[in-house]
């Protein structure tokens, strides 16, 4: 066959989808990130508990200790904030067709993934601050320095700031991954 040949004997139409198909994949990202903010939120709210709670029983006495509890509180708020704001699940289009619901998948991937890339930018100078008073607390309110405690808190620190740091790369990488395989069908046509 002649390149002519070739080119005139392709399929002239987009690969056909349908719409229920891409509703449920739609949805499922709705439930994943439902089920993901409603983990975050959880979590959340459990520190700001912990945080009440611990400063309440044990802490009264130390002022530092108390302001390094209160600022971790405050940040779990501020998180609720900044994440429902920026990577909430958005309810799904019903009335779209193929086209529209495809558009707004690939909105909420991008949404998604720009969340996870810019979440150190957001979050990361607020939660130092609160690191560093809870080590000048344990340094300055406590005799004798707790230099075991001291120890493993930073330990915890720095392995699962690591590992929160290498899941979110994940995700946005992930979500990368599925904005461009819709871009390849948007190439397809």
């Amino acid at each position: 066959m002649t390149p002519q040949q070739i080119w005139q004997s392709q399929a002239t139409e987009a690969p056909r989808i349908s719409l229920e198909y891409v509703r449920n994949n739609v949805r499922a990202l709705e439930r994943r990130t439902r089920g993901r903010n409603s983990l975050e939120y959880g979590s959340c709210v459990l520190a700001i508990v912990l945080s009440a709670w611990a400063g309440w029983q044990h802490f009264t006495t130390k002022p530092i200790m108390l302001a390094a509890l209160a600022w971790f509180a405050l940040w779990s708020l501020y998180y609720l904030y900044v994440w429902s704001r920026y990577a909430a699940a958005e309810s799904v289009p019903e009335e779209e067709g193929v086209l529209d619901t495809l558009r707004y998948q690939r909105r909420q991937l991008v949404r998604q993934r720009d969340a996870r890339a810019n979440y150190w930018r957001r979050f990361g100078p607020t939660l130092l601050p609160g690191c560093a008073l809870m080590l000048a607390a344990m340094t300055l309110e406590f005799t004798p320095v707790p230099w075991g405690s001291i120890g493993f808190m930073v330990g915890w620190l720095v392995v699962s700031l690591g590992g929160i740091t290498w899941f979110v790369k994940y995700e946005a990488r992930r979500f990368q991954r599925d904005i461009d395989a819709l871009d390849s069908l948007a190439k397809a046509d």
